[in-house]
């Protein structure tokens, strides 16, 4: 699962295992006043435990359908946003791209501010566009938007955690600006627009605390495409040293680079 992502799935998780501790913390005295609550709350002991079964499914497939029965069987759920935003990260780890970007939108209909669905549709959606696709502009552009509108909201982002610190914070930050950069760069490579691709992918580079071998093997994919062999062989160098890229992907974009 991107790194990104994750970090913001973990923190949905922690949200809502805090949730349960305060559902489920006994009264310190008779006099002592509930605490106003900070976010959703679940509603009874029933509800409790089927979002501690998301949280606690064994894989993906468990995940999705814990998420899918909370849905059903709570359809007043405050934590409706929390549900279909597991459902989406649990079929991209499926590789189930229809659901996901379901599953995306359906978030984005709760929360149009939700960072964690705007980062991965924008990321994911350019990699699946065809280059004859006859909606190939429409999702390219939905793309797009997706990943700038990230931009516009993550330097105003609250915290995931408050244990963090404001270093750590800021380079997750980062991290989410060097993926929104990420996307763009794919969308502008979908467009053969590969000088703005390479600007993008730098950036993205540039910002991230750290570097990606996927990032460097769409930066060679765009040098490849302007005819800059040195450069290309530079980025491919890179994704193969970092290695968690497939390995024959790499080589054989290499391979094209070195004939050049």
């Amino acid at each position: 699962m991107n790194r990104w992502i994750l970090a913001l799935a973990l923190a949905l998780s922690l949200a809502a295992a805090g949730f349960a501790q305060d559902a489920a913390a006994p009264a310190e005295g008779a006099a002592a006043q509930p605490a106003e609550p900070a976010g959703p709350q679940p509603k009874s002991q029933e509800e409790l435990d089927a979002l501690m079964a998301i949280q606690n499914a064994a894989g993906p497939a468990d995940r999705a359908a814990a998420a899918d029965k909370l849905l059903k069987d709570f359809p007043e759920t405050e934590f409706t946003e929390f549900a279909n935003y597991m459902q989406m990260l649990a079929y991209m780890e499926m590789n189930d791209f229809d659901n996901m970007v379901i599953f995306g939108e359906r978030t984005l209909e709760i929360n149009p501010d939700n960072v964690g669905v705007l980062l991965q549709l924008a990321s994911t959606i350019p990699t699946r566009v065809g280059t004859f696709d006859l909606d190939k502009e429409e999702k390219l552009g939905k793309a797009e938007d997706f990943a700038n509108k990230a931009m516009t909201l993550v330097p105003n982002l609250a915290k995931m955690d408050p244990a963090m610190t404001d270093e750590q914070w800021l380079m997750v930050k980062k991290d989410f600006m060097g993926q929104a950069n990420e996307a763009l760069g794919l969308v502008a490579g979908k467009r053969d627009e590969h000088d703005k691709a390479v600007e993008f992918l730098t950036k993205s580079l540039t910002l991230a605390s750290q570097q990606s071998s996927q990032t460097f093997y769409f930066l060679a994919e765009a040098y490849h495409k302007l005819g800059k062999k040195d450069e290309g062989l530079n980025a491919i160098n890179k994704t193969l040293e970092l290695g968690n890229f497939p390995p024959s992907l790499a080589q054989d974009l290499k391979k094209k680079l070195e004939a050049m």
